[in-house]
């Protein structure tokens, strides 16, 4: 995990302004895309502000030095929005509502399993101090 920043590093904050773009481009994607929503300056903004939230806490996270976290974040992140997609492809009414709650749901998966690596490895890192 060498690409990935020291704690403290500015380039946290590339990072979060790389994912913010990305992000938000896919989520546009998505709505605009693959849904077919017409579209409407308030939404975009409004997603890409999701997006910037997104980013901006994730990469804050790796900032204060919880890498695992970060990274199992992103990868819930990611397969949250896959999982959108896959969804969307085929939405009609309530089912756009369900490709949105997938996109939840793993998001926070991906937090609770961050947080469960950065205890393992804080306990792991405790276990080798003292033995």
């Amino acid at each position: 995990m060498r690409w990935i920043p020291e704690k403290d590093s500015s380039k946290w904050w590339v990072y979060s302004g790389i994912s913010t773009v990305a992000v938000g481009a896919i989520i546009w994607l998505i709505r605009f895309g693959m849904l077919g929503q017409a579209f409407t300056g308030t939404h975009a903004l409004r997603m890409l502000l999701l997006a910037a939230v997104v980013s901006v806490v994730y990469n804050l996270v790796g900032w204060l030095g919880a890498r695992w976290l970060w990274g199992f974040s992103y990868a819930g992140l990611f397969a949250g929005l896959v999982s959108m997609a896959a969804y969307a492809g085929r939405a009609t009414g309530w089912e756009d509502l369900a490709s949105m709650l997938s996109f939840l749901v793993l998001m926070a998966g991906g937090i609770v399993v961050g947080i469960v690596a950065e205890i393992t490895a804080a306990l792991v890192h405790y276990r080798n101090r003292r033995g």
